[in-house]
């Protein structure tokens, strides 16, 4: 894959433009590598919801949320869970 730009000119980037690129590369991965693309089809679940349907904790559901171990969805500040793609993150 070819990168949109030229890669040769980071090395005349200074220390401050480094940093501050890495940086948003740092928050954009975080955000991209978090959230698993709603599927075209299939109800959202709360936390609560999967939590039973899994007979996990809800502890437990919100610290996979965390670490990425399981995908969300962002609907505004809430995060829902497709049940399906969340049981295929499991089996893996």
């Amino acid at each position: 894959m070819r990168a949109p730009f030229d890669l040769d000119a980071i090395d005349r980037f200074s220390r401050d433009d480094l940093a501050a690129v890495l940086a948003r590369l740092a928050a954009r991965l975080a955000q991209l590598g978090s959230e698993a693309p709603a599927p075209p089809c299939g109800r959202l679940v709360t936390a609560k919801e999967l939590a039973a349907d899994l007979s996990l904790t809800l502890d437990a559901v919100y610290e996979m949320a965390r670490t990425g171990r399981v995908p969300i969805v962002r609907k505004g500040r809430a995060v829902r869970f497709h049940l399906a793609a969340v049981r295929r993150a499991l089996a893996s």
